[in-house]
């Protein structure tokens, strides 16, 4: 088996380029590996369909995603469909929140559990054409994701208070938007709400669990829809949902939709701010179907 390492030197809070190479160096003459070092934004997607391009459809390919879900996502968009691929996520990004599907986060960040893993079949979204792994959301969070993106070009502006100030942004103009949702062809929702999540895995944003109820391989998409709501009772609620306790929960039942489906249909008459994967984009609608089974993902191996 091949092993390939892309490296995004961007992810998390420190470059982890150095130490991984100088980690896998223990393993030569052991594994066939190489690595590659992202240069810019999209360029992980860009070198997997490269090099798969040039590569035996026979030969075995276990490609590393050494960041966090968003380089993940590059990676799973340039291998995917082909059958001789294994995909692995060494979580050294900000989030990772993907791999908390598969228990303790701290075993997707050890190399020699994850060179020894497993691969499992695990389902995907398509979500406009593009595969998600994890989670594509729209409305509130949307916007404040969108935000960020914006405000963080701006000289001085730390993580934290950049996350603020576009969360601020986004209860002054964004916290209700108009979406009409269909989730099996049938209408669950059509006026404002303020956030919706559809989901493979059960948590983003760095610990938000949206859809605590979500499997990655039941072949069933979850989807968390949160009705119009006041931005005074918007804060509150961001507490709750963050815990993953909105969910049957009798003093929400007017306020929370969670459903499940094989296929998501939103439109809105204006374009709304949407994440997959944590990689932000804008449209007028959404079109998202369950991909089961479509994806061998490496659990590490926890005798390591």
């Amino acid at each position: 088996m091949k092993h390939i390492f892309i490296i995004n030197p961007k992810a998390g809070k420190s470059d982890h380029e150095k130490e991984t190479i100088s980690f896998l160096k223990k393993y030569d003459g052991i594994i066939d590996y190489e690595v590659y070092v992202t240069k810019y934004k999209g360029d992980g997607e860009r070198f997997v369909k490269d090099y798969l391009s040039k590569a035996s459809a026979d030969e075995k390919i276990r490609f590393y995603a050494c960041g966090g879900d968003g380089t993940m996502n590059e990676v799973v968009n340039g291998c995917f469909s082909h059958k001789n691929v294994e995909l692995a996520s060494y979580a050294i990004g900000s989030g990772n929140d993907f791999s908390k599907n598969f228990g303790d986060l701290e075993n997707f960040k050890n190399l020699d559990k994850l060179i020894n893993g497993t691969p499992k079949l695990v389902d995907c979204l398509r979500v406009n054409g593009r595969i998600c792994m994890n989670i594509a959301n729209c409305g509130f969070d949307g916007e404040v994701t969108y935000l960020m993106q914006k405000f963080k070009k701006l000289p001085l502006m730390s993580g934290p208070f950049c996350y603020y100030l576009s969360a601020f942004t986004a209860l002054l103009f964004k916290v209700n938007q108009y979406m009409k949702v269909k989730v099996d062809g049938k209408v669950i929702h059509d006026s404002k709400a303020m956030l919706i999540a559809i989901a493979n895995g059960y948590c983003y944003g760095g610990g938000f669990y949206c859809c605590p109820e979500a499997k990655v391989d039941d072949g069933l998409i979850d989807i968390c829809l949160l009705n119009k709501i006041s931005r005074f009772k918007a804060a509150p609620l961001v507490k709750v949902f963050k815990a993953g306790k909105h969910v049957n929960n009798p003093k929400l039942s007017k306020t929370v939709t969670y459903v499940r489906g094989k296929t998501v249909e939103l439109e809105s008459n204006k374009k709304l701010a949407y994440a997959i994967d944590g990689e932000v984009f804008k449209d007028k609608k959404l079109s998202v179907s369950i991909l089961p089974s479509s994806v061998e993902f490496v659990v590490p191996a926890l005798e390591k």
